[in-house]
């Protein structure tokens, strides 16, 4: 039986966080259809970012900038448009920071995407957590890598944060897929919460469709974002990107 939005306040809180949104428009269309409240995690310069996030948003669910990251070098690393990287100094960073937030609406936080190099680095890590507190968004560590800071920088600059426990579809089999989601269940019943990070792959889809129609009545779904400001009661609403337009940093 789905659960409500509103849940009893005894109920497990699980975020179901979907990543790498704005380049499939027909798998955007079927993630629409899905019970939320979801978070919709955009790449900033994807082909359908801003029409994807329009839509997500117009619909209810929460959006939240997917900032492409420095990764580790390796066969399968790709670098996103606008990727930060470790060799930018802070105003360079700033500015490419700042041009993705611009180019999705209707922010409420960020999230890496990939990062396993730039989250490891401190000074990278407060300037990013500089901008993401000027905006008054919340960060969501991706954890792509033990050694990440972003967190930690995170929460001592005050920021609403918050990290994800389990990759939904690190691998990319039905067995394994529903493995994932219930070491969260199990994980949000043990805890409280817990964050999970999808991807929009057909097999990832079609099992959130299933899974999420039928989630256990001592599981509520709610947003990440409100995991995060959990703990800042105090914390201003995410103010409109669009009322921010992206100026070059003083030279």
């Amino acid at each position: 039986m789905l659960c409500a939005f509103a849940c009893s306040v005894q109920a497990a809180q699980l975020a179901v966080v979907i990543d790498d949104v704005g380049y499939h428009e027909s798998r955007t269309k079927r993630l629409l259809d899905l019970p939320g409240p979801l978070t919709f995690a955009v790449l900033p310069f994807a082909p359908h970012a801003r029409n994807a996030a329009m839509e997500a948003s117009a619909r209810g669910f929460e959006i939240i900038l997917h900032q492409p990251m420095e990764p580790h070098p390796s066969p399968w690393a790709r670098l996103e448009q606008g990727t930060l990287m470790s060799n930018m100094d802070d105003a360079e960073l700033r500015h490419h920071f700042e041009a993705a937030l611009d180019a999705v609406p209707n922010l409420a936080g960020v999230n890496n995407h990939t990062g396993s190099l730039l989250t490891a680095e401190p000074q990278a890590m407060q300037a990013v957590m500089q901008v993401v507190k000027n905006r008054g968004l919340y960060f969501l560590d991706s954890r792509t890598t033990a050694r990440t800071v972003a967190l930690d920088t995170a929460r001592a600059a005050a920021i609403p944060s918050t990290k994800r426990d389990v990759f939904l579809d690190h691998v990319i089999e039905r067995r394994s897929i529903h493995n994932a989601f219930q070491k969260a269940l199990n994980i949000a019943r043990r805890r409280g919460q817990a964050i999970i990070i999808a991807h929009p792959y057909e097999l990832s889809i079609s099992y959130l469709e299933e899974a999420l129609r039928t989630l256990p009545e001592d599981v509520e779904l709610v947003t990440a974002g409100s995991l995060a400001r959990s703990a800042y009661q105090e914390a201003p609403a995410p103010r409109q990107i669009a009322a921010f337009p992206h100026k070059s940093p003083a030279p």
